[in-house]
């Protein structure tokens, strides 16, 4: 009897192993290869620009190539690796020529196929949805330019001025002036190399069954003195003034040479020092809508001491750019040197008389700018390891020194740094290319064009007060979404104050 109950016992035990199996088998890999050999509709991914695309120059049918910025997911786990070459091309364009037809350029481009090396080519339908960056906008697939005349000082001098007044045609002495002496945007369409885009699947794409595994970047080992004094860090900079600024998000592991090599790498630019000139520039800037790849950043604390690298990003225009600080710790646990930074991400620049100079809006979503500053160290080759530190006691929401607000999930994402050296592909996101469509002589003559036809159309007092109205409702939808969020999550009070070091210089 005791055999039998004994064989019986090893039977049970064999049918559990044997069915356990079968489990795991059924949930692992012929589940998920099953779920991934297509691509569904819809699915997101980023691609970087290798060409400069003018909507001058190009037209339908041009090749548009890039390459794999971010990959597409399945499952949340990358089915593709980085910088595997995409092709698209040029659906439609329009330019603006002199302006006697289009006050804006548009271009609309779609992506056909993705190239994995030794692979047969992927093939897609895939539009674009954003450009990251960009002075333009995108809207069903299509990249709507701006216009010119709608700047700061064209909507003051054409359309504000006749505000009070009943004239219905504009002072020709004022249109004179800004025939002859304009600051004026280039309207047509520019996307230089390095541009990054996010493009959308229109139709399901297949993949081919033989794709090789997406390496993966190593996670970091955090001893327990590494993150003991990364825990110690205080979550907020400062103002001189003493003010809450930006969120401690980032740390590096690297030496300084490290450091630099990698955002170089990766396209990023030191800021330039506040001077008359560089004033000057950014108001240059402001007003033409153009990009300053080095423009000065303001000067936060962080444990009273100012940062010892500003670094930003910024191909494409003036009023959007990603920005770091960095700060060098005095703690090195593990003999390397530690940097922590606070990355926040800009999307819109104006001129605000409350804080006396320029002031940029920022975008809430903090730990959307982690990525973004991982993504392009990851693929400058840059980055060895990555980790995460929760940390309990930091706000969830909170508020800059401009009283915007910022909502994060309180992590601070660890990134350990490797020497690397720019590639080709990798550096194209620092590089620009000058793009002046058509002679002086032509430039000219569109200028007087436009601003001639604006003003013929918009310099009136009722134009102005359509305007107005347009601008000012705006303005209080904006006030009723950031109240509304307020309301909806206020900021907490003072949770994890004993980690805040103030400066007041």
């Amino acid at each position: 009897m005791s055999i039998q109950r004994d064989t019986k016992i090893v039977r049970v035990k064999w049918a559990c192993v044997f069915v356990g199996f079968l489990l795991i088998s059924f949930c692992a890999s012929p589940t998920r290869l099953e779920a991934c050999d297509e691509l569904p509709p819809g699915t997101l991914f980023w691609v970087r620009l290798t060409d400069l695309i003018s909507s001058y120059t190009a037209k339908p049918g041009s090749l548009v190539r890039g390459f794999l910025l971010q990959a597409p997911e399945c499952n949340h786990i990358p089915v593709l690796s980085t910088k595997i070459p995409v092709e698209g091309k040029v659906l439609s364009v329009h330019r603006v020529g002199l302006g006697l037809r289009h006050e804006t350029a548009s271009l609309e481009i779609g992506f056909f196929r993705i190239l994995p090396p030794g692979l047969e080519p992927i093939e897609i339908s895939a539009r674009i949805e954003v450009i990251d960056y960009a002075r333009e906008n995108v809207k069903n697939g299509v990249i709507h330019g701006i216009r010119s005349t709608d700047t700061p000082q064209g909507i003051i001098s054409s359309r504000l001025k006749y505000l009070p007044s009943l004239h219905l045609y504009p002072d020709p002495i004022l249109l004179a002036y800004k025939v002859i002496f304009p600051i004026f945007p280039e309207p047509e369409i520019t996307l230089q190399p390095g541009t990054d885009i996010q493009v959308a699947l229109v139709q399901g794409a297949k993949l081919p069954p033989d794709l090789p595994p997406v390496q993966q970047i190593d996670g970091l080992y955090q001893t327990a003195e590494l993150r003991e004094t990364l825990l110690r860090l205080p979550p907020r900079t400062f103002t001189k003034k003493g003010k809450k600024a930006d969120v401690v998000n980032m740390v590096f592991v690297g030496s300084e040479m490290d450091l630099e090599q990698a955002f170089e790498a990766a396209g990023w630019h030191p800021s330039d020092a506040v001077s008359f000139r560089t004033v000057a520039h950014d108001f240059y800037s402001f007003l033409a809508k153009t990009s300053y790849a080095t423009a000065p950043m303001s000067s936060q604390f962080l444990n009273g001491h100012k940062s010892a690298l500003t670094l930003e990003k910024a191909p494409q225009s003036y009023e959007k750019r990603n920005h770091v600080r960095i700060w060098e710790l005095d703690d090195v646990p593990e003999g390397t040197p530690l940097w922590a930074a606070a990355a926040v991400r800009e999307t819109g620049g104006t001129f605000s008389i409350k804080h006396k100079g320029f002031v940029h809006h920022v975008s809430e979503d903090l730990d959307e700018e982690q990525q973004t500053v991982l993504r392009d160290l990851v693929v400058a080759g840059c980055v060895d390891a990555v980790g995460s530190i929760q940390r309990p006691a930091v706000d969830h929401v909170m508020r800059n020194a401009t009283d915007e607000l910022f909502r994060t999930d309180g992590s601070l994402r660890v990134v350990r740094l490797k020497p690397c050296i720019s590639d080709s592909q990798g550096n194209s996101a620092g590089r620009t290319q000058c793009m002046k469509p058509g002679s002086w002589l032509f430039r000219f003559l569109r200028r007087q064009v436009l601003t001639a036809r604006s003003d013929l159309w918009r310099a009136n007092c009722i134009y102005a007060a359509f305007d107005l109205t347009r601008m000012t409702l705006g303005i209080a939808a904006g006030r009723h979404v950031s109240v509304s969020r307020a309301k909806h999550d206020p900021e907490p009070s003072a949770t994890g104050q004993a980690f805040l070091e103030t400066s007041h210089r």
